[in-house]
C-alpha cells in the first residue's frame, strides 16, 4: 500500500513534444529517507510525432511556406533507466541514462519551384545526455503534513551531436540524441497523503543550458507536473498526471530559433501493480490537452510509457 501511495516523480528530461515523456515515475523523487540503500527505475517511452502544427493550430503540408523541408513523422522509442542510492535518511543520489532510438523523416522543398522534392530520412539508436542528480528531504518525513524534497544536478553533453544519415548529411541539432550542451537542473518536490488510500503529488523543475556548443543552445525547460494516487487494493493503483512544460527558443547559428520553443499541458491517467513489497510496474497513457509551438513543428497525438521501479 505504502509503494502505491508513494507513486513517482524524477525529473524529466522533456516533454513528450520534445521525444521525452514529462512524467513522475520515480517513487523515490518525493522523498529519500523511505528507502537507504540502491533502488532502480527502468522505463519504455513510445512519441510519435506525426501532426503538423503552427501557433495553436494544426495544418496540413500544402499549408506549410517559406521553409526547407516539410517535417513528416519522428518516431521516439525510448529506454531510461535510473539507479539511485539513499544516503542515510535526507540524502539521494541518482544516474539517469537515456537511450533514443529515432527515425525521423522530411520531404525537401525546391527553392525556386516550391515543388516537394526527395525525402532525407535518419534512423539510429543512441545513448542520449545522462544526467547526474542529488535529492535532499526538507522537514521531517513522519509528521502529518506535506513531504517536500528539493533537486539539483547537471545534465551531460554525453549524448552525439554529430550523426549522420546513409547520405552523409549531418542530422539537424535539434534531432541529434545530445545537445552538446552542460545544463543544470534544480527543482522541488512534495507529496501530501490522505488518508491511507490517497496522495497528491507535485513536482516543478528548470532546465537551463549553461553553455553553447558548436552555435548550438537549447532553450529553457521549466516543466510543472500535479499528480493523484488512488490505492484501489492492496496490489493495484490509479493515477492521474497533469503535466505542463514551457520551453524557450533555441539559440545559435546551428539552432532553429523560429521553429523551436513551446507550451504543452498533458493529461496522463496511469495504473500500478505492486509486484511484490520491493517491487513496482506502471503504465501511462499521455494525452495532450494544449499544444502551442512558435513556428511550424512536429507535436504527438498521444505518448505511452511503461516502467518498472524496485528497491534493492
Amino acid at each position: 500500500m505504502l509503494a502505491l501511495l508513494m507513486i513517482p516523480a524524477a525529473p524529466a528530461l522533456a516533454s513528450c513534444g520534445s521525444s521525452f515523456c514529462s512524467l513522475m515515475t520515480d517513487r523515490y523523487a518525493q522523498a529519500g529517507s523511505e528507502h537507504p540503500g540502491w533502488s532502480g527505475d527502468l522505463r519504455f517511452e513510445a512519441v510519435t510525432q506525426d501532426k503538423l502544427r503552427s501557433g495553436s493550430h494544426d495544418i496540413e503540408a500544402s499549408q506549410v511556406t517559406g521553409e526547407e523541408a516539410i517535417e513528416r513523422r519522428t518516431r521516439n522509442q525510448n529506454l531510461v533507466a535510473t539507479l539511485s542510492h539513499g544516503i542515510a535518511d535526507a540524502w539521494t543520489l541518482s544516474l539517469r541514462v537515456p537511450l533514443v532510438r529515432r527515425d525521423h523523416v522530411h520531404d525537401l522543398i525546391d527553392e525556386d519551384s516550391g515543388a516537394l522534392g526527395a525525402s532525407e530520412r535518419w534512423q539510429f539508436t543512441r545513448l542520449a545526455d545522462v544526467q547526474l542528480l542529488a535529492r535532499r528531504r526538507l522537514g521531517s518525513a513522519d509528521g502529518d503534513g506535506p513531504a517536500w524534497a528539493a533537486f539539483g544536478g547537471l545534465k551531460l553533453p554525453s549524448g552525439s551531436t554529430r550523426l549522420a544519415n546513409a547520405d552523409g548529411t549531418r542530422a539537424e541539432r535539434a534531432l541529434q540524441p545530445g545537445s552538446g550542451t552542460t545544463d543544470a537542473v534544480l527543482g522541488i518536490a512534495a507529496r501530501q497523503a490522505l488518508g491511507v488510500a490517497d496522495a497528491l503529488l507535485a513536482q516543478a523543475s528548470w532546465t537551463q543550458a549553461l553553455n553553447m556548443h558548436e552555435d548550438f543552445k537549447p532553450g529553457r525547460r521549466v516543466e510543472l507536473s500535479l499528480g493523484w494516487s488512488h490505492a484501489v487494493s492492496p496490489s493495484f493503483g490509479a493515477v492521474l498526471q497533469l503535466n505542463a512544460r514551457q520551453r524557450g527558443r533555441d539559440q545559435g547559428a546551428q539552432a532553429e530559433p523560429a521553429n523551436s520553443g513551446s507550451t504543452t499541458i498533458d493529461l496522463s491517467p496511469g495504473l500500478t501493480w505492486a509486484a511484490g513489497p520491493a517491487s513496482t510496474l506502471y503504465a501511462y497513457l499521455q494525452r495532450p490537452l494544449l499544444q502551442r509551438v512558435n513556428g511550424i513543428q512536429l507535436v504527438p497525438r498521444a505518448a505511452f510509457a511503461a516502467g518498472w521501479t524496485r528497491d534493492f
